[in-house]
């Protein structure tokens, strides 16, 4: 989004960047992988977006493991120039 391009209506991140970061394509997941993902960047990288779901049975719940947990709270505390990383 921009902000005052006369087209439409301007979101609250305007001039944030969109950046794809690859994490799903392992046959297994661990807190490693989320890790180096949910913090790559993060001086460039304004906003991360990160779905966690169960499997696919209605009983399991899932979500960011602990080192996933701490990268998060670094990514806060430090992320773009001390402004915070968004989660």
């Amino acid at each position: 989004a921009a902000a005052n391009n006369n087209i439409c209506g301007v979101g609250v991140a305007y001039g944030s960047k969109v950046a794809g970061i690859r994490m799903l394509d392992q046959p297994f997941m661990t807190d490693i992988i989320e890790t180096s993902s949910i913090s790559y960047m993060p001086q460039l990288i304004d906003i991360y977006s990160a779905s966690w779901g169960p499997t696919d049975n209605g009983k399991t719940v899932d979500g960011p493991r602990e080192l996933t947990l701490q990268a998060m709270a670094d990514g806060v505390n430090k992320g773009r120039g001390g402004k915070g990383s968004i989660y």
